[in-house]
């Protein structure tokens, strides 16, 4: 006879034997046409990494073109991974990891992947409220607001405590809506500052001097490690840091659910279009940040800009606020 639905059947050693498995979800429509889903997308993954992209060309003493190649092949290897999620979708009928896990090994075991996922989350939102801490006691600093006050534990507390947490117990985020447009202008706000400041010298090193350098308030650039080709281990870090950025994987079952007569088809052109835009940003972000700082490149970008730089300022508020209302 016919195997049943929901089950795989066939013979072994004499016996017949059927394995159980969940049966497809219904698939329901999704509204987002493609080009809004490209622009969430691109909108979801381009976030504050995109300052840790200078440092870890720096501390990695990895040159240009390497970089930029490693740059490439991790938005190619990302965008396959994101879309291979959705191909699995289409296959199963399944529209989140703990069914597609269901499907693949089992639903005894499918609280593995969700506990992978909670955990990958949980880290990424310890990095971000390090991040505030950063930004915000770096702009309180600048308005001469007093040490306890301004120090980056008790900014981090006080942000937690009194903005992070109730942000978090609203259960329709739809109010926070407006934060998706919000992120989008402080991203391309930032990138624009950070090639500004690169090509207006302002943190010239060569005579005469930038104006934010002469007063020796900052770590003055340093390129000693500056190179075309050289290329090590220490690249690791580039790529450590890279991967966390090009990072939203976690999300690819919901884009396959909002996307509108989802396909494979449909939903490669959307991954691929929005991880070229993400590439291309990303290489413009790290080679300017570089091109500024050279080696003395932070881990936050934002923190080697002089305290006086109001398009700092700027970028700083901007990028916090975006975290802060991207949290949730």
């Amino acid at each position: 006879g016919g195997a049943e639905a929901g089950s795989v059947s066939g013979t072994r050693n004499g016996y017949s034997h059927k394995v159980a498995r969940p049966l497809p979800l219904t698939q329901e429509d999704g509204k987002a046409s493609i080009a809004t889903s490209i622009f969430n997308l691109a909108n979801n993954v381009a976030g504050a990494g995109i300052l840790t992209l200078a440092s870890g060309k720096a501390t990695g003493a990895c040159g240009w073109i390497p970089s930029i190649a490693i740059c490439m092949l991790l938005a190619t290897a990302s965008a396959r991974t994101f879309i291979l999620i959705g191909k699995a979708c289409e296959m199963t009928g399944q529209q989140s990891f703990k069914g597609l896990w269901s499907v693949a090994f089992g639903e005894r075991s499918s609280h593995i992947v969700d506990t992978i996922v909670f955990i990958q989350c949980f880290l990424s939102t310890c990095i971000y409220i390090g991040l505030l801490g950063d930004i915000f006691s770096a702009l309180l600093q600048s308005i001469n607001i007093v040490n306890t006050i301004s120090s980056r534990p008790f900014v981090i507390c006080t942000i937690s405590a009194l903005i992070l947490f109730p942000l978090n117990l609203i259960r329709d985020l739809s109010a926070l809506g407006f934060t998706s447009i919000l992120g989008l202008f402080a991203v391309a706000y930032t990138v624009l500052f950070i090639v500004y400041r690169s090509i207006d010298g302002s943190y010239s090193i060569i005579e005469p001097l930038g104006k934010f350098v002469k007063d020796n308030i900052i770590v003055p650039p340093n390129f000693d490690q500056s190179t075309m080709w050289n290329m090590d281990l220490r690249a690791l870090v580039l790529v450590s840091n890279l991967g966390l950025a090009f990072i939203a994987h976690y999300n690819g079952p919901s884009y396959w659910r909002e996307l509108k007569h989802a396909t494979t088809q449909r939903f490669t052109i959307l991954v691929s279009i929005a991880y070229a835009i993400l590439a291309l940003l990303y290489s413009i972000t790290m080679s300017a940040g570089y091109a500024t700082f050279g080696d003395t490149s932070r881990g936050n970008l934002l923190l080697n800009y002089h305290p006086s730089d109001l398009l700092a300022t700027l970028g700083r508020l901007a990028t916090g606020l975006s975290v802060i209302f991207g949290f949730p």
